[in-house]
């Protein structure tokens, strides 16, 4: 074997070594995006800083994995092993933002029927109309900012403690907000959003920061099925299964989550029923998926 081949079945060899089951989603995803950059170029704003941040976010990944040793209290273990849910902002803007290339319309008119048909009344509207309390209102609010914490808590506990289903349940999330993303692209729908600068005009702490963040991060056109609501059930049937002692407390910003994006008219009510039935889907296709990638999970935990 001369050098050239030597070094290139070395290279191999490491990056097969170094590569956790997450980290094709996060590759095959981003490629996608970059050609979709590339297909409608000029029918994207800004096509050149995505292709260039998904080039960023793939390059870190790659030395991530590079540089792999399965040493649990370095700093590139656990930025490789977050670098998946650290990918979940910037590919959820992308697939937003280009929701109105296939369509130049959303679907909400044909949710709102599918939800007055199943339900006969808009809950969105009825339950802050019927409560008429800040209190109540904050407090929903303050649930659904809890999802941008619910989402990385319960993994850095389980990465901490070194907890064998942690790359599991990466894979599993990452796995399930993908495919929303994806299918946003060809389903836009936006929400009952426009309710809520009638139904929450004042606000003191979490529905000024609610609204700072959609006007900053949050773009619309992804809110059939609710990924909040998926991934905070995922969340919780891991924590239920594999790691008992913080259950409850999941299952508790879970119930809030869920209430919370019909009460903050993030979403319709079938949005967030659609999630929950998506969550559990993907909770159960995640793991049989995962168990094709890996052999064992506790492998990755070898330092």
């Amino acid at each position: 074997m001369d050098l050239k081949s030597e070094l290139l079945h070395s290279t191999k060899k490491r990056f097969n070594k170094g590569i956790f089951p997450s980290d094709y989603l996060v590759f095959f995803y981003g490629i996608y995006l970059i050609l979709i950059c590339l297909l409608f170029y000029n029918k994207i704003s800004l096509p050149g800083l995505y292709i260039f941040l998904n080039l960023v976010m793939m390059a870190i990944l790659l030395i991530s994995i590079c540089f792999e040793e399965r040493n649990t209290k370095s700093a590139i273990y656990w930025l490789h092993a977050l670098m998946p849910l650290i990918s979940l902002a910037l590919y959820y803007t992308q697939s937003t933002v280009f929701d109105n290339l296939f369509f130049a319309e959303t679907f909400d008119n044909l949710l709102q029927k599918w939800d007055f048909a199943f339900f006969g009344v808009s809950l969105n509207r009825v339950f802050p109309a019927l409560l008429n309390s800040l209190f109540v209102d904050e407090v929903m609010h303050m649930f659904y900012f809890s999802f941008y914490l619910i989402l990385f808590v319960p993994g850095i506990i389980m990465l901490s403690r070194r907890y064998r289903y942690f790359h599991e349940m990466v894979f599993s999330l990452t796995l399930m907000m993908y495919v929303h993303f994806l299918f946003f692209m060809f389903f836009p729908t936006d929400g009952p959003l426009s309710d809520r600068n009638i139904l929450f005009q004042n606000g003191i702490i979490f529905i000024p920061l609610m609204n700072f963040i959609y006007r900053v991060g949050e773009y619309g056109g992804g809110a059939f099925p609710s990924t909040h609501v998926s991934a905070v059930v995922i969340l919780f049937l891991y924590m239920r299964h594999f790691f008992k002692k913080f259950s409850w407390v999941i299952g508790y910003f879970c119930v809030g989550i869920i209430v919370s994006t019909v009460y903050c008219s993030y979403h319709f009510t079938i949005d967030s029923i659609a999630g929950i039935i998506t969550g559990v889907i993907f909770y159960f296709i995640g793991r049989r998926f995962y168990s094709r990638f890996s052999n064992s999970g506790i492998e990755l935990f070898e330092s």
